[in-house]
């Protein structure tokens, strides 16, 4: 798993790892972060769907905690690493976020499977509450 902060990407530079390079392999990326306005970040981030999926977004799932009603997790597959940073790193896609009323730091992590099927109690935040999912 590689986790990294979405404002260092964004503000600083380019994310760069210094293993190897990217993988053309289907990744999953897992994002969390609060918004303002659920209703309001709902309707930015469903209106970036044509722009998520020309970019390799294969399939995403939006989780919701009833305990944290503005908190938010992210679920996408994505056609590979390389499509995925790439998209992160978009300038564009801190302009988005920021309209749509995101208001803490993003937190990504990017995961060789589908991480809906490991979430594990050492993350409290992940698995504390109720868990809804808005696709």
């Amino acid at each position: 798993m590689k986790r990294f902060h979405l404002a260092a990407i964004l503000m600083l530079a380019p994310l760069q790892f210094a293993a190897a390079e990217p993988t053309t392999e289907p990744v999953w990326m897992m994002v969390r972060h609060d918004v303002a306005d659920m209703a309001a970040w709902r309707e930015v981030f469903d209106g970036g769907l044509a722009i998520r999926q020309d970019a390799g977004e294969l399939q995403f799932e939006v989780l919701t905690m009833s305990t944290f009603p503005n908190s938010v997790i992210g679920i996408f597959e994505w056609t590979s690493e390389e499509a995925t940073l790439a998209f992160v790193n978009d300038p564009l896609v801190r302009g988005a976020m920021n309209s749509a009323g995101v208001i803490s730091e993003p937190i990504i992590t990017l995961h060789e499977n589908d991480p809906r099927y490991w979430i594990t109690s050492d993350e409290p935040e992940a698995v504390s509450g109720d868990i809804a999912s808005s696709n």
